[in-house]
């Protein structure tokens, strides 16, 4: 709800129903303080995206990360940061496929397992 009320949330619909969605804002988590990102400057960054599984396998996670990109250019950004959990394989391939370069790890949300930093520099 915060998501939307802050019109943050971006949703992807096909046939009239929600397929995916996508948070992007420009607040970085404290843990981004640590890491070695190559710019220092505002950045977008995707906190939360999904797509549900019954329209998985078929573009959408790619069409929200453009979707980003196109976000970030609007607000006069050339700047993404993102994170997702290591064990979320998924995400982080998808991330690779999208341009996104690996920056390192963070402990976050008090989980057992690291955090995954990623960045891409738009032109």
């Amino acid at each position: 709800m915060n998501d939307t009320e802050k019109e943050e949330l971006f949703v992807v619909e096909r046939e009239g129903k929600i397929a995916g969605f996508v948070c992007i804002n420009k607040v970085e988590p404290v843990e981004y303080n640590d890491l070695n990102w190559t710019l220092n400057e505002t950045a977008m960054v995707v906190h939360r995206m999904s797509v549900y599984p019954a329209y998985r396998r078929n573009g959408i996670g790619t069409e929200l990360m453009k979707f980003t990109d196109e976000v970030a250019l609007k607000n006069n950004l050339r700047y993404i940061k993102t994170d997702t959990y290591s064990i979320n394989l998924k995400m982080n391939a998808l991330f690779v496929k999208c341009g996104y370069k690996f920056v390192g790890e963070m402990s976050f949300l008090g989980k057992e397992k690291p955090f995954y930093c990623y960045e891409k520099v738009l032109n």
